[in-house]
């Protein structure tokens, strides 16, 4: 009866409270995922000191190993038998590991040369195979909670609701908490950050272990060996075209979130605008995550992928056109350095006799975008100061004409930079649904895999995801490093006109040509609605049947 009880369970609807278990446990994951994919790149070439060239090649070389972690911890994965079931205690155990990890990945010790590089390339490789160590089993775990496809959307919406909405926590703040904790001294603020990171990680990846539960079992007469795992996954095309997809995708929204940094700092010289337009961008993604149940009642898993990548791909080509401002009053002042800020020099002013200034600083706000605070007692055309930390600031110039008082410059966001985070939201609304799409696929070729060989290697299967999604997001901040040194990237310093353009391109350009590369790709997945139904029927049918022998 046991047996049979779980034939049912196969297709069981999940409790609310599961799904908010399971997907809080990726705010964890991108506590730790989002801070790579935004800043790791510029804490190596800006805070560790090696050069973007160097990092670029560290950080794809040491895919090498990824490509043997990963397929060895879903093997071995699929092979763990307790109490607590098979992917769950890896979520209880490996947390506080993960942390350690994670706070040497982002410590600077004080080494040189071929040592510093060196370290980088050890710290990197453990935390990498420590998030595979976790990464893996959660991820599998979602595979085998529930068999119901739009169920499995659904989870898996919520998941990355969870993960988008950290991921705005995570850009928004994490370099505040950098300043504040490091007290001027970016290298302990990176330390400390990470280890306030890894800390409440390990506590939520706890708490999603509690509360969720295992429901899909291998058929019990089942026995392989990885080699046998490894065969079957390479024998099923909808997981080869998959692996081929998340990696390409990854590539994108890699290449999007790391060169926004350069993209702010150095070419639109705004960095104080950085946290709101990686924030809107998180936003938009899990708005779009969160669409992704409807969306898939309306059209195929498929076909909307389709339609998605595309709109993504042609709106990135187009930023690629919006072009740099013109001078709008707004200066961006490093801490320790003094300054000597003339109003004629910051803008293009009318050939009038009669004006007043106001110079203000401009403040991150509680919400995304910042806020102008006046500089008291200063109402002349220059400004001089010397700024204890990092700010930004403007001019507000008037003037009068026929005896009236009218308002020139205010300070506020120009049009281009409107523009920018527009199509920002907008891409990154249509990059939203592909997370819970491509794993929810994931498990369909899971499913795909038994019923075509009769063995399920779950962890083997999402273990080989985990893996195209790691190679895909370094491949994409290698080719983004590898670009900026191209180009003639110097960390700190001002920007060649060749170098700006090519930050211009990793933001806008590059990362569209990907997304409509994964549109041709995904044409030829072919596990669709029809095929996935029969599917699930004939395992249900299968497992009803050894139950009763």
């Amino acid at each position: 009866m046991a047996n049979s009880n779980n034939a049912e369970q196969r297709t069981a609807k999940l409790p609310l409270q599961e799904k908010l278990g399971y997907g809080l446990g990726d705010f964890g994951f991108n506590l730790y995922w989002t801070t790579i994919a935004s800043f790791l790149a510029a804490f190596y070439t800006d805070v560790f000191g090696i050069s973007a060239a160097a990092a670029g090649t560290m950080m794809l070389t040491t895919k090498i190993i990824d490509a043997c972690t990963d397929p060895v911890m879903g093997a071995v994965a699929d092979r763990t038998r307790t109490r607590f079931g098979k992917f769950r205690p890896y979520l209880l155990f490996a947390g506080l590991p993960m942390a350690g990890a994670a706070v040497l990945t982002f410590s600077t010790p004080d080494l040189t040369g071929s040592a510093k590089l060196i370290y980088a390339y050890v710290t990197y490789t453990l935390m990498m195979m420590m998030y595979t160590v976790l990464s893996t089993p959660y991820s599998s775990l979602s595979g085998v909670m529930t068999a119901n496809s739009q169920e499995r959307t659904s989870l898996i919406s919520i998941r990355f609701i969870f993960a988008f909405s950290c991921g705005f926590v995570v850009n928004f703040f994490t370099m505040d908490l950098v300043n504040s904790l490091g007290g001027g001294d970016d290298a302990r603020g990176w330390q400390l950050t990470m280890a306030l990171y890894g800390i409440a990680a390990a506590i939520i990846f706890a708490v999603t272990f509690a509360t969720t539960k295992e429901r899909i079992a291998p058929p019990s007469h089942q026995k392989t060996n990885p080699f046998e795992d490894i065969r079957d996954l390479l024998g099923n095309r909808p997981w080869i075209i998959l692996f081929a997809l998340s990696m390409i995708i990854m590539m994108t929204i890699t290449m999007r979130a790391g060169s926004a940094y350069y993209y702010f700092t150095y070419f639109l010289e705004r960095p104080d605008l950085l946290g709101a337009f990686l924030g809107v961008q998180m936003i938009a993604y899990a708005v779009g995550a969160a669409g992704a149940p409807l969306m898939t009642r309306m059209l195929d898993k498929t076909r909307l992928l389709m339609v998605l990548m595309a709109v993504v791909g042609t709106l990135s080509v187009l930023f690629t056109f919006v072009p740099k401002p013109d001078f709008n009053g707004v200066r961006s002042l490093s801490a320790g350095q003094t300054y000597s800020l003339d109003a004629g020099d910051l803008l293009v002013l009318p050939e009038q006799t009669s004006f007043e200034y106001q110079w203000q600083e401009h403040q991150k706000s509680w919400w995304i975008f910042t806020r102008q605070v006046p500089i008291n007692g200063e109402a002349a055309a220059t400004l001089s100061l010397t700024p204890a930390d990092d700010m930004v600031v403007s001019v507000v110039v008037s003037f009068r004409q026929a005896g009236k008082l009218i308002q020139h410059n205010s300070g506020d966001l120009p049009g281009e930079i409107v523009v920018m985070f527009i199509l920002c939201a907008l891409i990154s609304l249509a990059l939203g649904p592909k997370s819970p799409l491509t794993w929810s696929m994931y498990a369909d070729s899971a499913d795909y895999n038994e019923w075509k060989t009769g063995r399920r290697a779950t962890a083997m299967t999402f273990s080989a995801a985990t893996f195209a999604q790691k190679l895909g997001g370094a491949m994409g901040s290698a080719g983004m490093l590898w670009v900026l040194a191209a180009f003639g990237y110097a960390a700190k310093a001002a920007q060649s006109d060749a170098s700006q353009f090519g930050i211009v391109l990793l933001q806008t350009a590059v990362p569209g040509v990907f997304a409509l590369i994964a549109v041709v790709v995904t044409r030829f997945y072919t596990l669709t609605g029809d095929q996935l139904e029969t599917i699930q029927q004939d395992l249900k049918a299968r497992e009803q049947a050894s139950s009763s022998n």
